[in-house]
């Protein structure tokens, strides 16, 4: 089968995109992908697939981008001439629906957060209106739905009164922890300081100004590895509140060179708040990439992250509000070395199940029941 998939989204940062259109390339199906790019510098990584790029300027607001996106889409996803369609989201989704129609092929819909529901909209109630009168419209004219967690899954399926929807977790592909001291070198750290790890976007109110407040007071380096619309403000307050020896900020890095960063932590922070429900059901990638680098992991206490941490022993979890209890669990983990290596050794055997290798099983069967 030859699959078009089309995303919104820088793909030298995408890992989930990748994992799938890898997964199913190894299924023997032939996969081609429209996205967006944001940069002219060649794409790493992707040589197996048949890219479509579509150029945009990232400095002008998504209200002008969106619909560029979406016209410049559309005549590349009938043009590739696939026999099925899988969408990335729902800002992808519209060019997707309209080709997959034009030309009567299935189409896959993979709703990677619960998208009406992000932090972003919470107090934007106009907008969120009209993503989810978009997202209504639209998920009715799509032949399966794809999602992130159970959580979400069963509020789509009520929302929209659907009869299923696959659960396919952002599990990272296996990867055996490497020895690495990545993150000391690139900040020019002392061996013997602590590195307490979060990694992954800089988005609104999703939890990274509670932890650096809470970074104050301890020995630890609080090393946030990423970007995001919020990056500006948290290098203000490092800097207000003088913890530039506390807190380190290192950019994005690619997909396939962050495991040898986050081998190099002592301590995996996935402390996300719950504004929106897109937040408070998630179940992030970082997660599960602490475990695959043997870290321990401190968690918030919401349904999904909770149910995974307690039945892994991989860690414990915590109010990602009180910033008080984020920085008792800290130096707790950080001063007890014997529940610091339990919490590790229980991520290494926890990545040994919850690995992509494993989840991608249920992507392949959806595929096969569309053929």
């Amino acid at each position: 089968m030859r699959i078009c998939m089309v995303a919104f989204t820088d793909l030298n940062f995408d890992y989930r995109i990748y994992r799938e259109a890898t997964s199913l390339r190894r299924a023997g199906h032939q996969v081609v992908i429209v996205a967006s790019s944001f940069n002219s510098a060649p794409l790493k990584g992707w040589d197996d697939f048949e890219i479509y790029p579509i150029p945009l300027d990232r400095s002008r607001s998504l209200r002008r981008l969106y619909p560029l996106f979406w016209q410049r889409a559309y005549p590349l996803l009938v043009d590739t001439q696939p026999d099925a369609y899988h969408a990335h989201d729902l800002d992808s989704l519209w060019p997707a629906v309209r080709a997959a129609q034009r030309l009567d092929l299935p189409l896959v819909y993979d709703a990677h957060e619960f998208w009406t529901e992000q932090s972003s909209l919470v107090t934007r109630p106009l907008m969120r209106s009209c993503w989810r009168l978009l997202e209504q419209r639209l998920i009715r004219r799509v032949d399966r739905v794809i999602t992130v967690s159970g959580s979400i899954a069963q509020s789509l399926r009520e929302r929209y009164r659907l009869d299923e929807v696959v659960v396919l977790r952002n599990l990272p592909l296996f990867r055996h922890k490497v020895q690495s001291n990545l993150i000391r070198e690139t900040l020019d750290l002392p061996d013997n300081r602590p590195v307490v790890l979060y990694q992954g976007g800089f988005l609104t109110e999703n939890g990274l100004r509670e932890q650096i407040e809470a970074a104050a007071g301890l020995a630890a380096a609080l090393v946030l590895i990423g970007d995001g619309p919020s990056e500006q403000a948290l290098r203000n307050q490092v800097r207000a509140a003088s913890l530039e020896d506390r807190v380190y900020f290192i950019p994005r890095v690619p997909f396939y060179q962050l495991h040898n960063y986050t081998c190099s932590a002592d301590l995996g922070l996935c402390l996300i708040k719950g504004t929106g429900k897109s937040f408070y059901y998630s179940l992030p990638n970082k997660l599960f990439e602490y475990m695959m680098a043997g870290l321990p992991v401190l968690a918030s206490n919401f349904p999904e992250m909770e149910r995974i941490v307690r039945e892994t022993r991989t860690g414990t979890t915590v109010d990602p509000t009180n910033i008080a209890a984020i920085r008792e669990q800290i130096a707790a983990f950080l001063n007890n070395a014997e529940m610091r290596e339990s919490c590790a050794e229980a991520s290494l055997q926890a990545a040994q199940h919850y690995n992509w290798e494993r989840e991608a099983a249920q992507l392949t069967q959806l595929y096969e029941t569309l053929t």
